[in-house]
C-alpha cells in the first residue's frame, strides 16, 4: 500500500501543486505588488531543508549505492592519494572524492558508527546542500525577471518537487551536485565569462561523466561568439578559457596521477564510460519501450545493434541542439538546448540509467521562465512526474532484491511511452518558438 502511495499520490498531488503555482507565478510576473516577507523565504528554505535531513536519516535509500559512498568515504579519509590503488572498486572521478574525504573526516570527528542514521544522513548531506543551493540560484534569477513574489513560487516548483528530494535525500545519489555546477557554468556563459564557465564545467566533469552530455552548449557558444566577434580576440578569450579549465582539471587530478600516472585519468574516465554496456539501465525510456532493459547493447533491434542506434540519435541530437541554440531567442538558447539535450540523450541513447533524466528538471524550469511559457512548465511538471516514477519505482524494487525492471512491466512501458511523448510536445513548443521574431514561445 504504500508503495502505491508514492507512486501513484505523490505525483498527483505534485501536478495539483504545480497547476495552482505555476499559474500563480505566471499571473503575478512582472509585478512588484504584494512582495513577500522576507522570513517566508527563509522558512520556505529551511522547511525543505528539514524535509530532506529527516528523510536522509530515516530512510536508508539505493542501499549499493550508499553503501558504496559510505566506503568510499571512508577510504578517502585514510589516504586520499592513494584512494585508487589496490584495484579498489570506484568507478567515479575524482571530484567527488574531495567531497568524500571531508565526509569521511566528518565521520571520524563525530565518532559516527558505519550503520547509523547519522552516517547515513552525512554521507547525503552534500546532495542535499546542492539541492538547497540550485534553490536559492533559481530564487536569486527568478527575482531579478519576475520579482520577489513570483520568484518565491518558482523556488517551490523546485525544491519541493518529489523527483528532486527522492534523487538527493531518499534514494542518496549525487545527480544533484553535479548538476549544480553545469547550471552555474550555463549562469556564467549566458554573462559571458567563458573562463568561469569552463571552470564550473570542468568541476562538473571531475564529478560525474555524465556532464560530458552538455559540451555542445560550450561548443555552440565558442563558435556563435567566433562568428559574432573580432576573430583575434575571441580566439585569446576562448583559449584563456580553455586553459583555466585545463588548469581546474590538472589541480583536480595531480595528488591522484602522483600515485597512478599522468594518463591515469583518461582510461579511468574511459572504463567508467564504457561500463553498464546495455540498451538501458532501468532507464524508461524508447529502448525500455522496445522490451530491452538489461539488454546487452549490441543486441539487434530494427537490423541494428541498440549501440549503433544510441550513437546515430546522439549525433541526430547535437545536430538539432546546435539548431535550437541558433534558431531560439539569445535568452533561452542555452535554457533549451540544455533542456533538449539531456531529454534526448535520456530517452535516445544507451547505458542510461534510472536517473540521468534529472537535470532536465531545473533547464526546463529554467527555460520556462526566460521564455515566459505554461507549455514549458507542462513539460517541467511532465518530466517531473516520469523521472519520479522512474526513480521511485526501480529504489522500491530495490528493497526487494530486484534490481533488474522485468521488460514487460506496465509501469516502465507507460512511464516510457510518456517520456516519448513528452519529448515530442517539448520539439513542438521549441520548434514553435522559432515562428516568433522574440523567440518567445507561442501562446497555448
Amino acid at each position: 500500500m504504500a508503495s502505491l502511495l508514492l507512486l501513484g499520490l505523490v505525483p498527483v498531488l505534485f501536478a495539483l501543486g504545480m497547476s495552482i503555482g505555476g499559474k500563480y507565478a505566471f499571473l503575478v510576473s512582472g509585478t512588484q505588488d504584494g512582495k513577500p516577507r522576507p522570513w517566508l523565504v527563509w522558512l520556505a528554505m529551511a522547511t525543505m531543508l528539514v524535509i530532506r535531513l529527516l528523510l536522509a536519516a530515516s530512510m536508508e535509500g539505493y542501499r549499493n549505492d550508499v553503501h558504496t559512498f559510505q566506503a568510499w568515504a571512508v577510504r578517502a579519509a585514510e589516504n586520499l592519494s592513494g584512494f585508487y590503488s589496490g584495484g579498489f572498486f570506484a568507478d567515479y572521478p575524482p571530484g567527488y572524492m574531495y567531497v568524500l574525504f571531508l565526509i569521511g573526516k566528518l565521520k571520524e570527528l563525530l565518532v559516527l558508527p558505519d550503520g547509523g542514521s547519522g552516517f547515513l544522513a552525512l554521507i547525503k548531506l552534500p546532495a542535499i546542500i546542492a539541492d538547497m543551493l540550485t534553490t536559492f540560484l533559481l530564487y536569486r534569477l527568478a527575482n531579478l525577471r519576475f520579482g520577489k513574489k513570483a520568484a518565491l513560487a518558482v523556488a517551490l516548483m523546485y525544491g519541493f518537487n518529489p523527483a528532486v528530494i527522492l534523487d538527493s535525500a531518499v534514494w542518496g545519489q549525487v545527480d544533484a551536485v553535479f548538476t549544480l555546477f553545469i547550471v552555474l557554468s550555463i549562469f556564467f556563459l549566458t554573462g559571458n565569462h567563458l573562463a568561469s564557465s569552463v571552470s564550473w564545467f570542468v568541476v562538473a566533469l571531475l564529478i560525474k561523466p555524465q556532464a560530458l552530455i552538455f559540451t555542445p552548449l560550450l561548443l555552440a557558444s565558442a563558435i556563435d561568439r567566433l562568428l559574432l566577434q573580432p576573430v583575434n580576440r575571441m580566439w585569446t578569450r576562448i583559449l584563456v578559457a580553455a586553459a583555466a579549465g585545463g588548469l581546474v582539471f590538472m589541480v583536480g587530478v595531480a595528488p591522484f596521477a602522483l600515485e597512478e600516472g599522468t594518463l591515469w585519468i583518461f582510461s579511468h574516465y574511459r572504463a567508467t564510460l564504457t561500463s553498464y554496456p546495455y540498451a538501458t539501465v532501468n532507464a524508461y525510456n524508447l529502448f525500455a519501450l522496445s522490451g530491452a532493459n538489461f539488454t546487452n547493447e549490441t543486441a539487434s533491434w530494427l537490423f541494428f545493434p541498440y549501440r549503433s542506434w544510441g550513437t546515430f540519435f546522439i549525433v541526430l541530437a547535437t545536430l538539432f541542439a546546435f539548431r535550437v541554440y541558433f534558431c531560439a531567442s539569445e535568452e533561452t538558447r542555452l535554457y533549451l538546448m540544455g533542456m533538449f539535450i539531456i531529454a534526448a540523450v535520456f530517452i535516445f541513447s544507451a547505458r542510461m540509467h534510472e536517473r540521468y533524466l534529472f537535470p532536465v528538471l531545473i533547464f526546463a524550469l529554467l527555460a520556462a521562465l526566460y521564455a515566459g511559457s505554461m507549455q514549458l512548465l507542462v513539460i517541467f511538471t511532465g518530466f517531473s512526474i516520469t523521472h519520479y516514477i522512474n526513480v521511485a519505482h526501480v529504489l522500491i524494487a530495490s528493497t526487494r532484491g530486484i534490481t533488474h525492471i522485468p521488460g514487460n512491466d506496465p509501469l516502465l512501458l507507460g512511464t516510457s511511452m510518456a517520456n516519448l511523448l513528452l519529448f515530442l510536445y517539448m520539439l513542438r513548443c521549441i520548434a514553435g518558438s522559432w515562428s516568433d521574431q522574440e523567440g518567445r514561445l507561442l501562446p497555448e
